[in-house]
């Protein structure tokens, strides 16, 4: 097994390359839309936050969305429901070749290593919902990025 190239380095940490989950193509575009997610989970109210932040393939338009769930038991089922709304709300927004960018490691790797046994019923909901709804598009990468770089937790903390 081979090193994985260096895509970018930021705060400190390399990037690696998008990992595709999905689409009808096999190659990766040159162009992409950019859409990052974050899940908040409040322990003590059980209200969960998913916000989205999509960056058109065109770069010329960015759209933010943050909406409340109700349903998810701890902070790893918030931020499955993140990716997973997240690419809904990049298709509904036309975007047809998407990269996903996510601070959660562990929803990352297991999108991304999908023959793995999944030990929660809500991982296996997501995966299943996430990887059929990127059949819906042409490109549907992913890949971690560190939570500095994630912008959509900004949405978090505005008023």
């Amino acid at each position: 097994m081979g090193r994985a190239h260096k895509v970018g380095t930021a705060l400190g940490h390399v990037l690696q390359p998008y990992a595709r989950i999905g689409g009808l193509s096999l190659g990766q575009p040159l162009m992409s839309a950019l859409l990052q997610t974050d899940g908040s989970f409040h322990h003590k109210t059980g209200m969960s936050r998913i916000a989205m932040l999509l960056k058109s393939e065109n770069g010329m338009t960015e759209t933010k969305n943050m909406i409340h769930i109700s349903n998810c038991q701890d902070s790893t089922e918030t931020e499955w429901a993140s990716v997973s709304q997240g690419l809904v709300f990049a298709l509904e927004n036309g975007e047809r070749n998407v990269n996903i960018e996510n601070d959660n490691f562990g929803v990352v790797a297991q999108l991304i290593l999908r023959d793995n046994k999944l030990k929660q019923d809500y991982a296996r909901y997501y995966r299943s919902l996430i990887l059929n709804n990127s059949t819906k598009t042409l490109w549907t990468g992913i890949r971690w990025i560190p939570r500095e770089m994630n912008r959509a937790d900004a949405l978090f903390h505005l008023k």
